[in-house]
């Protein structure tokens, strides 16, 4: 997934690294942003692109880890390997592939605990890959950056979008009926968020206390009645890899049932099916009543310049001009001083702060984690946004050589921008 980050050489004071926490205090977050153009030795998917998060808490790796152009996964995994280099997987993430139609997933899993010590001490030794039916070596790469801040792992789960219908679903909500399919898990719990759109539904489902779901639905049905499924929005007949703990995607359904559902949500209850509660495991009653959850968005630059002033016979950064996708303009707030910052058409903004700053080859503006800073409406497409990243950038070296005094350049460039909060 491109997403935008913080221009090229960012200047001055605007720039001085923020302090971060010790990775001794607390879990440690990572971030990848994959592009198929990074794979090394193979073709990767030229439009494929996916953002992953790492939360690192003792031997448990907790993992966010979502797609855009790119088929449903049959793999994902983390390996060493610096940049340009491939190397062995040394951790598991998605073991075997998911269905149609799904944009992300969530999980848990352990990991050696050398393993961790050593990808901490060196994020961008490492890095994530999917692989799909189509790329089987590889479809997209990315090498781990270590961030500043907590990243709510649901928002990378859902991407961009705010959600309009919700529930929450528990076993005790299931009705039974004398069909002989056992339904309601005592223990299991999940949350539903949708968006119902044209003729498809986005949903993202998260669970806990429910083994791995075949089944994710949309009945229609008042509470403590059952109907028929209306919306079947994934299916895997032996469950899902058993450690994942939520899933997202869009699935196609007809335009007059997603009508219905958007006018009347309550006439309808989503719910999760499991190998041993295949009448339903947890259900939960929808409701259109609006509601925030956390998000996460990747934007690249469409069009962009990394601006240049010459000051004492050398070009210096000046600024950057820049129009990335979903209409976010990207400039300093004061040329030649800054700070970066990012405007999305709402009127949301943000402001961003340096942490730390790595080269991305020779040819190419280093790749930068910021820290964000709120500065327009607090709700809106990049409100959410505590931390950005710029990666996978193209281009927008300042030229070498003499200049004359005053003269200013503006020199291409591309990159990915992820907002994380």
């Amino acid at each position: 997934m491109r997403t935008l980050l913080v221009s090229g050489l960012l200047s001055l004071s605007a720039l001085v690294p923020a302090t971060s926490a010790s990775a001794d205090v607390g879990p440690v977050y990572l971030a990848a942003g994959l592009r198929g153009a990074n794979e090394v030795g193979i073709k990767g998917d030229g439009d494929g692109r996916s953002t992953v998060v790492l939360k690192i808490d003792g031997d448990q790796v907790t993992f966010a880890i979502r797609w855009n152009k790119v088929d449903s996964p049959t793999a994902g995994h983390i390996h060493l390997g610096a940049k340009g280099k491939n190397g062995d997987v040394k951790l598991d993430l998605i073991k075997q592939a998911l269905p149609a139609g799904a944009l992300g997933v969530t999980g848990t899993t352990s990991a050696d605990p050398q393993l961790l010590k050593d990808l901490l001490a060196d994020p961008g030794a490492f890095y994530a890959n999917l692989h799909t039916a189509g790329f089987p070596k590889g479809a997209v790469r990315g090498q781990f950056h270590k961030l500043n801040r907590a990243v709510d792992l649901n928002g990378v789960l859902h991407g961009s979008n705010q959600a309009t219908i919700s529930s929450q679903a528990d076993g005790r909500q299931e009705v039974q009926a004398n069909d002989g399919k056992k339904r309601g898990d005592a223990d299991g719990k999940a949350t539903w968020w949708l968006r119902p759109n044209g003729a498809s539904i986005a949903y993202t489902a998260t669970w806990s206390g429910v083994a791995a779901p075949t089944n994710g639905h949309i009945h229609k049905g008042v509470q403590g009645k059952n109907g028929d499924v209306v919306a079947d929005l994934f299916f895997e007949a032996k469950g899902l890899q058993a450690n994942l703990t939520g899933i997202a995607g869009e699935t196609p359904v007809a335009r007059k049932i997603v009508k219905r559902i958007a006018a009347n949500p309550g006439n309808y209850y989503s719910n999760l099916h499991t190998v041993d509660f295949n009448g339903g495991a947890v259900r939960g009653q929808q409701s259109g009543t609006p509601f925030a959850h956390p998000r996460a968005l990747t934007a690249d630059v469409l069009k962009g310049a990394q601006i240049y002033q010459c000051v004492n016979g050398a070009f210096t950064q000046f600024g950057v001009a820049a129009k990335l996708r979903r209409g976010i303009d990207h400039s300093f707030v004061t040329p030649a001083a800054g700070p970066p910052q990012w405007i999305a058409p709402d009127g949301s903004a943000v402001r961003g702060k340096l942490v730390t700053k790595t080269p991305n080859g020779d040819g190419n503006i280093p790749e930068l984690v910021l820290d964000a800073v709120q500065a327009g409406k607090p709700s809106g497409l990049v409100s959410f946004a505590t931390q950005i990243l710029r990666l996978n950038t193209e281009g927008g070296v300042a030229p070498t050589g003499s200049c004359k005094a005053g003269a200013k350049v503006q020199v291409p460039y591309r990159a990915d921008y992820l907002y994380l909060g």
